[in-house]
């Protein structure tokens, strides 16, 4: 009896121990991170990623990034409608080629009771690379009778995962002849320029995307706009319009002191 009941025990050592190395197998491997952060009301931070100093192979796929950047404003518009603006800056610290995935923005009050939820985010680019940045954001307006007596705040809930086709998910198409200037009826700003396909493959009218983002002079994140260029054939060239008309409309080239234009052909993590 006692030697049946040891046999028992050490096979249980045994069972406990196998399974704590596969769940610490499955979590240095794992291949999608969700996560949340909340961004106080009228919150615009601008911060420097940490670097890392270890290199994952190609079998020790790590997801590795810092919030670099955060942007929650929200102000009255000219129809009397409360609209909000917020973003998330991506910095991809690791060694791994990232794919930003879905994200939802909860807007919540001090106390954190939820407010409204908006579900449709744009993450661009879609693949960053390592020691590359990458954005969720959205402009969108406060419903109509909801209470501000209590704050509001920010709450991003965002997926990141390892991109399956690493490096090769990444289409650059580039840009020229860019101009900055005030929307009509001051109605924010926009970049004219011109996109070319300088890949070997033809595009449709929804395979590349351009973004604009706009910075102040202490390199925090005003507004975030994109568009979808035309088609292009192989050695195209076509032109391109982006404003923050569907945006945040109360900044000017006054408050730009400076800012970036991405051509990126979209990807899904197939």
């Amino acid at each position: 009896m006692k030697k049946n009941r040891r046999i028992r025990i050490i096979c249980t050592c045994l069972a406990i121990v196998l399974f704590a190395s596969m769940a610490i197998a499955s979590g240095s491997s794992k291949t999608t991170e969700k996560a949340s952060v909340k961004i106080a009301d009228n919150d615009t931070k601008a911060t420097e990623a940490k670097k890392e100093t270890t290199a994952a192979t190609e079998e020790e796929k790590k997801i590795e990034y810092e919030i670099t950047n955060t942007t929650f404003t929200h102000y009255t518009n000219s129809l009397k409608r409360e609209e909000y603006c917020g973003i998330v800056e991506i910095s991809n610290t690791g060694s791994s080629y990232l794919y930003l995935g879905s994200c939802s923005f909860d807007l919540e009050d001090d106390d954190g009771h939820l407010l409204q939820t908006d579900k449709m985010v744009t993450s661009a680019p879609d693949v960053i690379a390592p020691g590359e940045k990458g954005y969720f954001f959205n402009n969108g307006f406060i419903d109509e009778g909801v209470s501000l007596e209590k704050g509001i705040n920010l709450v991003p809930n965002f997926t990141i995962e390892i991109a399956k086709k690493g490096k090769d998910a990444i289409v650059e198409y580039e840009v020229s002849d860019l101009d900055l200037r005030d929307s009509d009826y001051g109605l924010g700003v926009k970049v004219t320029g011109r996109v070319t396909n300088t890949t070997n493959e033809s595009t449709s009218s929804i395979s590349v995307m351009v973004i604009a983002v706009f910075y102040d002079s202490n390199g925090k994140i005003l507004d975030i706009a994109h568009t979808y260029p035309d088609e292009m054939a192989p050695g195209a060239k076509t032109s391109f319009e982006v404003s923050t008309l569907m945006g945040n409309t109360e900044i000017s080239t006054k408050d730009v002191a400076d800012y970036k234009v991405i051509a990126r052909g979209t990807s899904y993590n197939w």
